[in-house]
């Protein structure tokens, strides 16, 4: 039974293939949130590259799945109020800002100093771009510092990473939540949460990558020295091997299930000849395959390039995550390309035939949120039952059990029409009974 003064998280995410919603609770004093529900809908075209394209139909299967948590067993009757939601998607990157200052070597530097350095970062980009700000690089009087507050020096140097989207990202996760009438109590950056919650942290001093391969996108984040130095969101995803596939004159969800039963992102070097997968050939289905998958993880190496990084900086090798790495081979292949050792990312505590295996992204926000236990909102408001007193159960069951009197039916137009008619006539018949009478007499 759960505790009526227990908070309960709402954290959904509504990604390019499907829209999944997990929810759990949290006591006052305590930092570990306990999974009480999941739920998920599949969704096509009605969201782009984690973008929605589509606000009515995302709305009516976002309210579904919410009409679905709120009958859980755990909290029913009940009302969503609010929900954390997870950010992800096409748009979604960093800039780096960089700035200088001279400042007082005999006053240590504050928190407060930061958070104005901070601040100025975020006005360099529209507001509505903005999701956060952190932390890069420290240095004072040239030399790096993992935390300058507290220390002297003349110079200061700040490199922050300033977390971009598309103002028409948020627009439209808005829209949807105010036709709901939910509120959003915050945006939580996937990458990071992923980051935080499934990297140790001598992961992130040493030096890794990220890597979130969906169905239309993959991010790419790189970690050095614990702080994020690079992330970007690739339009490319495992979706796009299966449209490979539909030209082989199948529809999308016959390819969807050879890329998933028979597909390997590794040529085998089997003869392949004269064998078919579903009627189609077996040598064009490996070949779509795996040039398509080579090209999606020549993309994702290539990033590498771009964050001004090498293999040899990032020791601690590829964490890789997300519903696309499930083909056979691919995390062989991503190995082969970077040299770098790669490692499946999942939360240890999560049982592997648990279907929360499948979105480490969810329970990574979670898990992100509850490290701040005391700025947790409550996303559920308990509909009380009303009481019902003893000695009103004795009155209903007396009245249930009292023998049911025959109500009186109000008649309509017609019956009461004909009524009136038969009443006319009795009062005729008799008229012309009492003149027979009388002639009679006479």
């Amino acid at each position: 039974m759960e505790n009526k003064n227990n908070r309960y998280i709402v954290v959904l995410e509504i990604a390019s293939s499907h829209i999944a919603g997990i929810v759990a609770s949290i006591a006052d004093g305590v930092s570990d949130a306990s999974v009480l529900c999941y739920h998920e809908l599949p969704i096509l075209d009605c969201v782009r590259y984690g973008s929605i394209v589509n606000v009515d139909e995302v709305c009516n299967k976002t309210a579904e799945l919410l009409k679905r948590i709120e009958n859980e067993r755990h909290f029913s009757p009940c009302n969503i109020t609010g929900v954390y939601v997870a950010m992800s998607g096409r748009s979604l990157r960093s800039e780096t800002v960089t700035q200088e200052f001279t400042v007082d070597d005999t006053q240590t530097l504050s928190q407060e100093f930061l958070d104005n350095v901070y601040r100025k970062a975020r006005a360099s980009f529209e507001q509505d771009c903005v999701l956060g700000v952190v932390p890069r690089m420290f240095e004072i009087n040239g030399a790096e510092v993992q935390n300058p507050v507290g220390s002297l020096g003349h110079h200061l140097k700040v490199s922050v990473n300033v977390l971009l989207c598309r103002p028409q990202l948020r627009r439209n996760l808005s829209m949807v939540f105010d036709r709901l009438k939910i509120s959003i109590i915050d945006f939580i950056v996937t990458p990071l949460a992923l980051a935080e919650c499934l990297m140790t942290e001598e992961e992130r001093r040493l030096g890794a990558m990220l890597v979130d391969h969906g169905a239309e996108t993959t991010t790419v984040s790189i970690y050095k020295n614990n702080r994020l130095m690079y992330l970007s969101v690739l339009p490319i995803g495992s979706r796009n091997i299966t449209r490979d596939l539909v030209s082989l004159n199948v529809l999308e969800e016959v390819a969807e299930k050879i890329k998933k039963t028979s597909g390997n992102a590794i040529a085998t070097g089997e003869d392949l000849n004269g064998l078919d997968i579903m009627g189609v050939s077996a040598y064009d289905v490996s070949n779509y395959i795996t040039a398509r998958a080579g090209e999606i993880m020549e993309n994702v190496y290539n990033q590498l390039t771009l964050a001004g990084f090498t293999s040899d900086q990032l020791p601690a090798g590829i964490m890789a995550v997300g519903r696309g790495m499930k083909l056979k081979g691919l995390k062989d292949l991503l190995e082969s390309i970077t040299k770098m050792q790669v490692r499946e990312g999942r939360n240890s505590n999560i049982p592997a035939a648990s279907n929360l295996i499948n979105v480490p992204q969810l329970l990574a926000v979670l898990d992100y949120i509850t490290r701040e236990p005391q700025k947790i909102v409550n996303c559920i408001q308990r509909v009380e039952q009303p009481v019902i007193a003893p000695e009103q159960v004795a009155v209903a069951v007396q009245e249930a059990e009292r023998p049911a009197e025959k109500k009186k039916t109000k008649k309509g137009f017609i019956h009461r029409f004909l009524d009136r008619f038969n009443d006319i006539t009795n009062e005729t018949e008799d008229e012309f009974a009492e003149d027979e009478e009388n002639n009679k007499r006479r």
